[in-house]
């Protein structure tokens, strides 16, 4: 009996036998390169091997050390740092360096412009630190401050910052912080009446090398609903009067302004949620810039010198690419009318200061209403807005009532009247 042989499967494609390559595409044999989906010539070209971990990984995934050695970012996460000073990564164990307050590692060699609390034992910039010793003491502005409860900090005082929000609030949602600069008066005496009324658990007193003979009023982070509320409004109501007590004022000088920052985890915790968001409000800063600067009542040399234009280019690109180009090129200059060179929160900076209530509160409900609109809104919503429409959807957007801000918009002419439409 003939047994007839079975035929095997047929013979696979050259292609089968084959893998492309998934940076240029080409065939190559698998066996033929130490990285899998990866030609050798692209290995050769794309990849090198890290002197700590010894495995392969593309050129662009390493940090360079100081003196030249190359590692990759995984192993950098782990045995070296960055100076937050001068920008060069070192090993942790073979440099000496200092973790700050903030939690930023300082090299050796950067290390002489900070100096350690001798009351928290953290570690701060020079310039944060008390002039002069206390008890014998060398203290950080905040630790001085608790220290001697003087009523007006140093420029650089930055006290851990209290939250207002209401019941049920998220962590994550709006807070507005407030920088209001008052001249021309009694601003310690002034300072300390109001400290001594509110506390400082509101509010602090600074400083500010741009006011002639004042002060500068900075609140604690405070949401929407918490500055709408009747005690706050009273607070405000309260500080005007002691301020013009002692013979300050703010929107009657040439040197005051009032700056709003927002926090920046209200728009997402990650960098392209936040460089977004940048985009989105440097553009319509931007764009209306002429109606703003009527609702700022600031003087265009006033503008010129705090609280520039942002001026982004004119391109085609992607809004990733757009955002990215935004971030870049805003966070070289913090004098903008939208400053986003700070770490926790974007700054605007455009207001002219005031001391009269309804003014704030219109300031404080646009900057709410503009926040939340451009967390909810794309770019290209937005592009398409003309002013009244802006207006409009602020207003809807504001988390809290927007009457002082409606009623601000149309004693500005910058919004008709709802009555006069109606007429029409």
């Amino acid at each position: 009996m003939t047994t007839r042989r079975r035929r095997g499967a047929p013979p696979t494609t050259e292609g089968s036998l084959l893998d492309a390559c998934r940076h240029c595409g080409e065939f190559f044999v698998p066996g033929d390169s130490p990285i899998e989906g990866v030609c050798p010539a692209c290995a050769s070209e794309r990849y090198e091997e890290c002197p700590e971990c010894r495995q392969l990984h593309m050129r662009d995934a390493f940090v360079t050390l100081e003196g030249g050695r190359r590692i990759c970012r995984e192993c950098a996460r782990e045995a070296a740092f960055r100076c937050a000073e001068c920008g060069r990564w070192f090993l942790a164990s073979e440099v000496r360096h200092i973790t700050d307050h903030r939690g930023n590692r300082i090299c050796e060699h950067c290390r002489i412009d900070w100096s350690m609390c001798e009351r928290c034992d953290e570690w701060y910039r020079n310039e944060e630190m008390h002039d002069g010793n206390i008890d014998g003491h060398s203290l950080c502005c905040r630790c001085a401050a608790d220290a001697t409860r003087t009523g007006v900090q140093s420029y650089y005082f930055k006290p851990r910052p209290v939250f207002h929000r209401e019941d049920g609030e998220p962590e994550d949602g709006l807070l507005l912080g407030v920088e209001l600069e008052m001249d021309h008066g009694d601003g310690d005496m002034a300072a300390a009446r109001i400290t001594e009324e509110f506390g400082s658990s509101w509010l602090y007193f600074k400083n500010d090398g741009s006011l002639e003979d004042g002060v500068e009023l900075v609140t604690h982070p405070i949401s929407p609903a918490v500055m709408a509320s009747e005690p706050t409004r009273a607070m405000w109501a309260r500080i005007r009067e002691i301020a013009l007590e002692e013979g300050l004022r703010s929107h009657d000088t040439r040197t005051c302004g009032l700056h709003v920052h927002v926090n920046r985890d209200y728009f997402g915790e990650g960098e392209t949620a936040q460089e977004m968001a940048e985009l989105k409000l440097c553009a319509l800063a931007d764009r209306f810039f002429e109606p703003l600067t009527i609702f700022s009542r600031r003087r265009s040399e006033q503008l010129h010198r705090w609280a520039k234009r942002p001026m982004l280019p004119k391109t085609e690109d992607c809004w990733r690419k757009r955002a990215k180009n935004c971030h870049d090129m805003a966070s070289c200059d913090r004098y903008r009318a939208v400053n986003v060179t700070n770490e926790a929160t974007i700054e605007f900076r455009l207001f002219r200061g005031t001391l009269k209530t309804s003014t704030l509160m219109a300031t404080f409900q646009f900057v709410s209403g503009l926040c939340a609109l451009a967390k909810a809104s794309t770019v290209g919503k937005l592009e398409k807005m003309t002013w009244y429409e802006l207006c409009d959807a602020v207003i809807a957007a504001c988390p809290t009532e927007a009457a002082e801000l409606e009623a601000y918009l149309v004693e500005r002419e910058l919004m008709t009247p709802k009555e006069d439409l109606k007429c029409a």
